[in-house]
């Protein structure tokens, strides 16, 4: 975004301004509910398990979805079919499956996927909010998760109905500003886990091994110069291995 400026027009900066800008608050928004969503259901994944199912994967995932739906719209476009004019985001889409067989079947398959997608992350936020009012329980009882997904679907069906399509801006642009504050939240949460996996086995046992054979070769070539081997014995596991790190750690 950096090589981006408003020699590009008017057209370009207000979009920039208006989307690539604060997409960053957009999302910071979300982790309270995606973070502690995602956590809870990850419960027992190593690091590698982790990072391989929530950012590699959907992000393969996405790149296959944008490169196909959003190809096909250019390429429709660029021959001739108004894919572009065809009205908001979801007259788009649908003018563009029109375009392909089985037109009708893929339109249903889209209606129950974001389906699918607004329930689950309705759930998502229902559990997260009734666990953060239930002192940060694993499983919040029902009545706390009943109660916050009906308010929250209660609030947008009465200012949808009340304002209209734009009736939920305002409450966008609160939530991106509410976001900002937890930014010091999140760099916090950084810290913590980099402290935390510090003192993780793994990581202790690699430092352990790494001081181990570095003191060995110094004492070794000490005692004996160039004339000398290391081994590696089991020691017994009631016999300290070093300080200040116990064998059975």
């Amino acid at each position: 975004m950096a090589g981006r400026t408003n020699a590009e027009g008017e057209e370009a900066a207000a979009w920039l301004s208006s989307y690539t800008v604060f997409y960053w608050a957009r999302w910071i928004s979300w982790t309270p509910f995606v973070g502690m969503f995602i956590a809870r259901i990850s419960r027992g994944r190593t690091i590698r398990q982790f990072v391989t199912g929530v950012l590699l994967v959907p992000s393969l995932v996405s790149l296959m979805w944008f490169a196909i739906f959003g190809g096909s719209t250019i390429k429709l476009q660029m021959d001739g079919t108004d894919i572009y004019g065809a009205g908001g985001v979801e007259g788009q889409l649908f003018t563009m499956l029109d375009q392909f067989p089985l037109a009708t079947v893929a339109s249903v398959v889209v209606m129950v996927l974001v389906a699918i997608f607004f329930v689950s992350g309705a759930d998502a936020a229902s559990i997260v909010m009734g666990s953060l009012s239930s002192n940060g329980a694993i499983e919040p009882k029902k009545f706390p998760v009943i109660f916050w997904g009906c308010a929250t679907g209660g609030v947008a069906a009465v200012m949808l109905l009340v304002g209209g399509d734009t009736a939920l801006d305002g409450l966008k642009t609160i939530t991106i500003v509410a976001a900002v504050p937890f930014v010091l939240v999140m760099i916090g949460l950084c810290v913590a886990l980099v402290r935390d996996l510090s003192t993780d086995s793994m990581i202790v046992r690699t430092r352990y091994a790494r001081e181990a054979v570095h003191d060995a070769v110094i004492a070794g070539v000490t005692e004996h110069g160039d004339d000398f081997r290391l081994t590696v014995e089991e020691e017994p596991a009631s016999e300290p291995a070093s300080e200040p790190y116990d064998s059975k750690d």
